[in-house]
């Protein structure tokens, strides 16, 4: 940091909070106090500076004012939304004990690093894009190199290994990740396009040791030798791929086991299309760089999901070089295309799948909140018209459409649990109570039923014990320095019951308790602070379980993806009026009254020679 306080004398808390900074100099920490996050120093004049927010000072009299910005916790998430598409890191700092328990100052420590590359929040993230931290490694001694790059948010990654270091590097260029991890020592071609890739230097040995390396990969995919994961014998790739995890492990501070199976890509199977010809045929970009129209992205994207929006970014970024599976995308399409009605109802259902793949990676990594539950809820609940909009008695089904719905899973027992167990409106947060119906579990219910009818439940004690002694007179009170009681005018007279404990005598009453009177006391006053806290158990338990089913709604993503590609292209086929093409393995190609899909969607079909 460039700004220190002029003071030699530090409060502890400013000794805290650098003592803490020291550990992650190149990134602003977001020092949690109450309910704001504050950033001090030079860390405070940048986020002030990028957010547009007020700076003020911790000190404003003394001489050396300490520079200082916040915002608050529960909105912190647009904040760094906003730093992170600017490039920055953020560095989260919170409370690791109960202020209440704490002697002195609140212990503190860094739980998470937020990195443009490593973003999991929705509000981070392009809907029907890839965010991807890429890792390139070099060996100079073997001429073979490894290049690998994971999307956080999905779980997805990938690698390839090549004997060639321009090809590895077009690679890199090709994938765009937002972070590219390289070795402190690595020579960056001077023709590579570094505009959105942010080049991040990592210790060799730390990051990109074989041995390592190698260690991480197989704990991370619970497997037990390299060549489970097409990694046998691809040392660099398996080095490049142990960077990304000891990236991983050390920004997010927890183990990486959400990651899907890695996959190897095979350029047999797939067409390397170049940076350079990428740009000059914009499929995603425009020449100008700017993305939308002017793309065949653009023009053929009738995606109704994030899933299946990726997919088809995928599938123009890689194209099949084989035959079979373009054939097989080819029957899907003309089988939809020639049942419009089938078409129509599976855009419609589709519309209401939410991103299942982001869902379930925050569910995995415990970053989910009640409304990505109420999401997944909703998704889970348009699985069966889904499945409906696909089935059909004709013969002339093709064999893809039938293996999905063969291979379905409604995933019934979740979407029953969800639709039991959560509130229609819960709140923002898991802390605050109000997560779910009455009904979904025997002891909250109860507990609510203490917050919200506490007070009939005592008045009702009150009749019970009028009623059973025959005093009628009987009254029911409270204070904060006894709590409930029933008080026995003198007045009245007559006998306390037996089972009436004395707390209080007055002038012209007594003032007595219960065993029953004294739990019922003890029950309402625990009763908010008890659900809040079984709440946060219950919706934990309920996260463990769809955790565990993490698979099983990675498998039904996928599914659900590929309908969603295959009913985009066939969409927007309708739209163009385009004819399917016929394809053949030979080197002629025969083009009748083509049409340029781009060109045509800027001026119109009518307009178009």
């Amino acid at each position: 940091m460039s700004q220190q306080p002029a003071s030699p004398r530090l409060t502890p808390m400013f000794e805290q909070y650098l003592r803490i900074k020291e550990g992650y100099p190149d990134a602003l920490l977001f020092y949690r106090m109450g309910d704001f996050y504050e950033l001090f120093f030079e860390d405070a004049e940048v986020a002030s500076r990028e957010l547009q927010i007020a700076l003020t000072s911790r000190n404003p009299n003394a001489e050396a004012p300490i520079p200082m910005c916040g915002v608050p916790w529960h909105a912190a998430e647009g904040y760094v939304s906003q730093l992170l598409n600017k490039g920055y890191k953020i560095a989260f700092c919170d409370q690791v004990e109960d202020p209440r328990a704490a002697k002195g100052l609140v212990e503190r420590a860094v739980t998470r690093v937020y990195t443009p590359g490593t973003a999991v929040e929705d509000v981070s993230l392009e809907p029907k894009g890839h965010t991807y931290l890429g890792a390139l490694f070099w060996s100079a001694d073997t001429d073979r190199g490894g290049f690998a790059w994971v999307d956080v948010s999905t779980g997805y990654w990938a690698g390839l290994h090549v004997k060639k270091s321009q090809e590895l590097w077009q690679w890199a260029q090709k994938i765009a990740p937002r972070e590219l991890l390289l070795p402190e020592d690595a020579d960056v071609p001077a023709s590579l396009h570094l505009t959105d890739i942010q080049a991040v230097r990592v210790p060799l040995r730390s990051h990109f040791d074989y041995k390592r390396s190698a260690e991480r990969v197989l704990a991370a995919q619970s497997v037990a030798e390299l060549g489970a994961l097409g990694l046998e014998g691809r040392k660099e790739l398996v080095q490049a791929c142990g960077a990304l995890l000891a990236y991983l492990e050390q920004t997010q501070m927890q183990d990486t086991k959400h990651l899907a199976p890695f996959e190897p890509l095979d350029l047999g199977q797939h067409l390397l299309i170049d940076d350079v010809t990428e740009r000059n045929l914009e499929l995603f970009r425009r020449l100008d760089g700017r993305k939308g129209v002017g793309t065949l992205r653009h023009v053929i994207d009738s995606t109704q999901t994030p899933m299946g929006g990726r997919l088809l970014e995928e599938r123009l970024r890689n194209p099949w070089r084989e035959l079979a599976p373009i054939q097989e995308t080819q029957d899907a399409i003309a089988w939809l295309i020639t049942h419009p009605e089938n078409r129509k109802k599976l855009r419609e259902t589709l519309s209401g799948v939410y991103d299942l793949e982001r869902l379930s990676t925050r569910i995995a990594l415990n970053r989910t909140s009640p409304r990505d539950m109420l999401s997944l809820r909703q998704s889970l609940a348009a699985l069966p018209p889904v499945k409906s909009a696909i089935t059909s008695s004709d013969a002339d089904t093709p064999r893809v459409l039938r293996s999905i719905t063969e291979h379905w899973d409604d995933l019934g027992d979740h979407a029953a649990t969800l639709q039991k167990a959560l509130a229609d409106d819960p709140p923002q947060f898991i802390t605050e109570g109000g997560l779910f119906k009455q009904g979904y579990n025997a002891e909250l219910d109860e507990l609510l039923d203490l917050v919200e009818h506490g007070e009939n439940r005592v008045k009702a004690l009150l009749d019970e014990e009028q009623k059973a002694s025959g005093i009628s007179k009987l009254k029911l009170g409270y204070n904060r320095v006894f709590g409930y009681y029933f008080e026995l005018s003198k007045a009245v007279g007559g006998t306390p019951p037996e089972h009436f404990i004395r707390r209080q005598t007055l002038a012209n009453a007594e003032r007595f308790t219960t065993v029953r009177l004294k739990e019922l006391e003890e029950k309402l006053l625990s009763a908010a602070d008890r659900r809040k806290s079984l709440e946060y158990k219950l919706f934990q338990q309920l996260r463990g379980a769809l955790a565990e089913a993490r698979p099983r709604i990675l498998f039904m993503a996928d599914m659900l993806a590929q309908l969603d590609y295959w009913q985009s292209l066939a969409e927007t086929a309708v739209r163009h009026n385009w004819s399917r093409p016929v394809l053949h393995t030979g080197q002629s190609i025969t083009i009748r009254e083509g049409r340029h899909p781009v060109v045509e969607g800027i001026i119109g079909e009518a307009a178009f020679v």
